[in-house]
C-alpha cells in the first residue's frame, strides 16, 4: 500500500471515531434529563394535611408525566418542635428529606447551611420583587459579597403566606366594632358590663390560647414597631403587656379565671370556649377554621375580621408562612427543581392552594381571584374579608422560633414577671440561637 492510501485509510478511520462518539453525545442529550432520580423522594412539611399534600403531588406528576412512576413520600409535622428535632437528627444520620421547609420568623437558622440557595441566574430577584409582594422580597433575597461585588440570590420561593384574625361571634360582635384597637376595647368594656358570665375575646393567659407567642409578638410591633426580639427591651414588653392585659380583670373571681381553671384541668383550649358561647372572640391564623368547625361551631354565626390596629399610624402584621428548599444532599436535585417550580408557577401555586384554601396566596397574580374564594365549604367566610392592604406585612425574628413560642408561655401565666426574668428569658434566646446558627458562645451557660 503507497504512503498516499495510508493516509487515506487513517483520516477514514479517524472520521468514523468522530462521527461514533457524535452519535452517542446526541443519544445522551435526547435522554430525558428528569429520568436521574435516586430512590424514594421525601418532601417534610409541617401543618398541611398529607393527605391534600399528595393530592398536589399527583397533579405535579400530570405536569411532568416523566415522574408517574417516580414514589415521592411526603410527611407532615403538625407540631413545629417535633419537625424541628427530627430534622436535625436526620440531617446528622444523613437521612434528611429532598425537600424540606424553613420559617420565615427564625431569620438565621440552624438548618441554613443544608440548603442549595437559588441562583441568581435561575431565578432573577428584580423579577421576584415584581411578582411578589415586598415583605417577601426583605426576607428571602439574600446579599452575598464577592471580590467586592454585591450579588443577590434567593433562598426559595414561597407560596403562601397568613395573618391573624379575630373569629367572632356575629350575634353579639358586629364588624364595626373590629375596626381599631380603641373600638376592640370599648366592645370588649361593654360586653363585660351586658355578660359579665362570659369572657369576651379568649387571649391573654399563655397555657389556654391558641397561637399565643404570635398574638403576644404582634402586641409587640404594635406597641413597639419592632420587628426581633432583641429590640424588646422591657420597657417595650411592659407595653405590651398592659395592652394585652387589659381584655380580662386581674382580681381572681372574674369569669376568666374560673374557665381558664376548667380548662387547664381538662385539656381544652379557647376553641372549647368559644364553640360553647363561653367567648365571642378567639384569635388565631385562617387554618384555625378547622378546628372550629371540629367543635361544630353554628355555621349561621361565624364571621371573622383581621386583626385591629391603631386608628392612626402605620403599623405593622405579623405574618407567618413557610418556604420550601433543596436539601444540599439530595441525589435528586432535577425532581427538587422540577417540582418547585411548579409550586412557583401561577397554575402550581392555584392549585395547591385550591387544597390549602384558608392561605393567603403569595403571587400578587393570584390575589385577585383567590381572595374571592371560601376558605372553607361549611362557613360563609372569604379571603377578602380578612385582607387588609393598608397594614404593612413583617416577620418578626424570633431567632430560635421553637424555643421562644415555649419559654414566652409561662411569661403570659405569670402576672409579676419583672425585668430581670424577662431579660434572663431574652439573653437564653439569644444564647441559644448563637449556638445552634452560627456556632459562637459554645462554652457559655444560657441559663444562669
Amino acid at each position: 500500500m503507497n504512503k498516499n492510501k495510508i493516509i487515506f485509510a487513517i483520516i477514514w478511520v479517524l472520521l468514523l471515531i468522530f462521527i461514533f462518539f457524535v452519535v452517542l453525545n446526541l443519544k445522551k442529550d435526547k435522554t430525558p434529563k428528569t429520568t436521574s432520580s435516586t430512590g424514594v423522594f421525601t418532601i417534610w412539611t409541617i401543618w398541611d394535611s398529607k393527605e391534600s399534600f399528595d393530592k398536589f403531588i399527583g397533579d405535579f406528576k400530570k405536569v411532568y408525566p416523566e415522574y408517574e412512576n417516580q414514589e415521592i413520600k411526603v410527611e407532615s409535622f403538625w407540631v413545629y418542635d417535633d419537625y424541628y428535632y427530627s430534622l436535625n437528627s436526620a440531617i446528622i444520620a444523613d437521612k434528611a428529606p429532598d425537600l424540606f421547609i424553613l420559617n420565615n420568623n427564625e431569620k438565621e437558622s440552624g438548618f441554613a447551611n443544608q440548603v442549595e440557595w437559588v441562583s441568581k441566574d435561575a431565578v432573577n430577584p428584580n423579577d421576584f420583587r415584581k411578582n411578589y409582594k415586598w415583605v417577601f422580597a426583605d426576607d428571602l433575597i439574600i446579599t452575598s459579597w464577592e471580590w467586592e461585588q454585591k450579588t443577590e440570590f434567593l433562598a426559595w420561593i414561597p407560596i403562601w403566606y397568613e395573618a391573624l384574625w379575630i373569629f367572632y361571634n356575629r350575634k353579639y360582635v358586629k364588624e364595626s366594632e373590629l375596626s381599631s384597637i380603641s373600638s376592640l376595647n370599648n366592645l370588649v368594656a361593654e360586653l363585660k358590663k351586658t355578660k359579665p358570665e362570659v369572657v369576651p375575646i379568649w387571649i391573654w393567659n399563655g397555657s389556654t390560647v391558641q397561637w399565643v407567642a404570635d398574638i403576644i409578638t404582634q402586641f409587640f410591633m404594635l406597641e413597639s414597631w419592632v420587628s426581633e426580639l432583641k429590640d424588646v427591651t422591657w420597657d417595650k414588653m411592659k407595653q405590651s403587656l398592659a395592652s394585652y392585659m387589659m381584655y380580662w380583670d386581674v382580681e381572681w373571681d372574674n369569669a376568666y379565671n374560673e374557665k381558664k381553671e376548667e380548662l387547664d384541668k381538662s385539656w381544652k383550649n379557647s376553641i372549647d370556649m368559644f364553640s360553647k358561647g363561653d367567648t365571642f372572640m378567639v384569635v388565631g391564623y385562617p387554618r384555625l377554621i378547622e378546628e372550629i368547625k371540629k367543635k361544630w361551631f353554628s355555621k349561621n354565626f361565624l364571621l371573622a375580621s383581621v386583626f385591629p390596629q391603631y386608628s392612626t399610624g402605620d403599623w405593622k402584621t405579623l405574618i407567618n408562612y413557610n418556604y420550601f428548599v433543596i436539601n444540599k444532599d439530595s441525589k435528586n436535585k432535577t425532581l427538587a427543581n422540577n417540582l418547585l417550580w411548579y409550586m412557583a408557577s401561577d397554575a402550581g401555586a392555584k392549585q395547591f392552594l385550591s387544597y390549602f384554601k384558608y392561605y393567603l396566596p403569595a403571587l400578587l397574580s393570584l390575589e385577585s381571584d383567590k381572595l374571592e374564594e371560601k376558605i372553607s365549604d361549611d362557613y360563609n367566610l372569604i379571603l377578602w374579608n380578612f385582607y387588609s392592604s393598608d397594614n404593612e406585612l413583617s416577620s418578626f425574628d424570633k431567632w430560635v422560633k421553637s424555643i421562644y413560642d415555649k419559654w414566652v408561655i409561662p411569661i403570659l401565666d405569670n402576672v409579676n414577671w419583672n425585668e430581670k426574668q424577662f431579660d434572663a428569658f431574652r439573653t437564653s434566646v439569644l444564647c441559644k440561637a448563637k449556638k445552634i446558627s452560627t456556632l459562637e458562645w459554645l462554652s457559655e451557660s444560657c441559663d444562669k
